[in-house]
């Protein structure tokens, strides 16, 4: 059965191979090396609504961008690097090609397990049937409470939900201090979902911290961008809705540009064509409507705020919108460097602004930060594979456990 089942998938799969992410033909990936302060001070010239970088390049951390540029932008692109002095070093000579070839990998891994577990990607059903199933086992439960908020449906009428974990009845525990965790706000860095659902998985199973706190944690902050990211263009950044005056035609929103601080000035645009296009207005979409009611509900209760992310390898604290640290520097250094120390693999710790190399407003730590909870970091993964942004499944676990080893260091910190 399962050999049946495995090659109706593949059919299916190469059924619409011809169509998946076709959008990526002849675009190209360059990679940018910032080598002077005059480099990165200039940096933003390299920037445009087409130019969709992967990552940023940071001249402080030595990181090398990526920078995915459409047909129609190359020759710009690459006469801006002559003008900067950047070498033209291409990575990817078309992300069309690339990306069929990793998808026919990840067919070739796939053993259709019938059983939920860590080592491969999963769809938005299957991981709401998986979590479903675990509500279920505890509803008895007279040690663990575990329970699905459905905060609302979003834009292509998916359930958006959001998990409550802690050790007794929720309802008399009205003082237990919160932490909060989204994965998925940007839809295709996949890694962060399934870390986030390990991280729960290791707060069940071991029975750990659900004494000191009540988690509250959202697996996949924007699940229409992400079943988009399954069935039609694996790099796409935002969500699905179409509030703007173009918006069936350039459906979507960056979600982590959306929040009320220092919204649409820094790495955001006004375009709804664009992968960093803001919204219409501030929370003008589901997404981040449901953080801003997190942390208006649960008010001075919310002690830590973390977004899992995956562009480059480090753990950074406010701001993003501007190159300076908020009032809880300090604070955020040295549980910060607890986090880097109960890793496996190497990160770095900055300022947000200067972890990236660029400015950005409109970020959920940023908000959370700004709304007085103490304690906000984006925990960005470490690099894998050939570019980072397509982490393979045989690296999922490894990198799940070293998130949980930086959450449970701050978890621990902040007792």
């Amino acid at each position: 059965m399962k050999i049946i089942v495995f090659l109706v998938l593949c059919v299916e799969v190469l059924c619409v191979a011809g169509k998946y992410n076709e959008e990526y033909q002849g675009y190209k990936v360059y990679n940018v090396k910032l080598k002077t302060q005059q480099h990165q001070d200039q940096f933003h010239l390299l920037k445009s609504d087409a130019v969709d970088f992967w990552r940023k390049p940071s001249l402080k951390h030595g990181t090398v961008g990526q920078a995915m540029v459409p047909p129609s932008h190359v020759e710009w692109f690459e006469e801006k690097l002559e003008e900067l002095g950047l070498a033209k070093e291409i990575a990817v000579k078309d992300v069309f090609e690339y990306l069929q070839d990793s998808n026919m990998k990840r067919i070739a891994r796939n053993d259709v397990n019938a059983e939920f577990d860590f080592k491969e990607y999963y769809r938005y059903n299957e991981i709401l049937d998986h979590l479903y199933r675990l509500q279920e086992s505890y509803i008895n439960s007279t040690t663990t409470y575990f329970e699905i908020v459905e905060f609302g449906r979003t834009a292509e009428n998916r359930p958006l939900v959001y998990l409550k974990l802690t050790n007794t009845n929720i309802q008399t525990d009205i003082q237990k201090p919160i932490i909060v965790m989204e994965a998925g706000i940007i839809p295709r860095e996949w890694i962060t979902i399934p870390s986030a659902l390990y991280v729960v998985d290791r707060i069940l199973n071991e029975n750990k911290f659900l004494d000191d706190f009540e988690w509250v944690i959202i697996p996949v902050l924007n699940p229409d961008g992400y079943e988009y990211t399954h069935t039609n263009l694996r790099l796409w950044t935002k969500s699905r809705s179409t509030n703007s005056n173009l918006g069936a035609i350039c459906p979507g929103v960056n979600i982590n540009r959306n929040f009320d601080l220092q919204w649409s000035t820094f790495d955001s645009s006004s375009s709804p064509c664009s992968h960093i296009f803001a919204g219409v207005s501030p929370f003008s979409e589901i997404e981040s409507q449901l953080i801003r009611s997190i942390i208006k509900d649960f008010g001075a209760r919310l002690r830590m705020y973390i977004s899992l992310q995956n562009t480059g390898g480090f753990i950074s604290y406010p701001w993003h919108y501007e190159r300076a640290a908020s009032g809880m520097f300090r604070q955020h250094l040295l549980l910060g460097l607890d986090m880097v120390a109960a890793m496996k693999e190497d990160y770095a710790l900055d300022i947000s602004a200067d972890a990236s190399g660029d400015r950005a407003s409109g970020t959920s730590t940023d908000y959370a930060r700004n709304e007085t909870v103490l304690y906000t970091f984006n925990l960005d993964i470490a690099p894998r594979g050939s570019d980072g942004v397509l982490v393979p499944e045989e690296e999922i676990v490894d990198i799940a456990e070293d998130v949980w080893r930086a959450v449970s260091a701050a978890a621990k910190g902040i007792l």
